[in-house]
C-alpha cells in the first residue's frame, strides 16, 4: 500500500509497475477460465508442450541447438 506522500511522488514507471503487478494477479483467474474450457486432449497437449519448454535448456548442449529444437505449440494455440 502506498502512502499519500509516495503516491504524490510516484512517477509513470512506478505506476506502470503497480499496474503490471495487479494485472498479473488478475491473470491467474482469467487463465483458469480458459483452462476450464479446454478439452482433456488440449489439456494434455498443453501440459506436454509446457514441460517440453521447461526441459529445453537441459536437453541440449548449446543455446543454438536448443533454439533449433523449440517444441511446436499445439495447433489450437495458434
Amino acid at each position: 500500500m502506498w502512502t499519500l506522500v509516495e503516491v504524490n511522488e510516484m512517477d509513470w514507471e512506478e505506476l506502470r509497475d503497480e499496474r503490471l503487478e495487479k494485472l498479473l494477479c488478475m491473470d491467474k483467474y482469467q487463465l483458469s477460465i480458459i483452462y476450464d474450457g479446454l478439452t482433456n486432449t488440449q489439456r494434455i497437449e498443453l501440459q506436454e508442450y509446457r514441460q517440453a519448454l521447461l526441459d529445453l535448456p537441459q536437453d541440449y548442449n548449446t543455446p543454438q541447438e536448443a533454439h533449433n529444437n523449440i517444441p511446436t505449440e499445439p495447433d489450437w494455440m495458434e
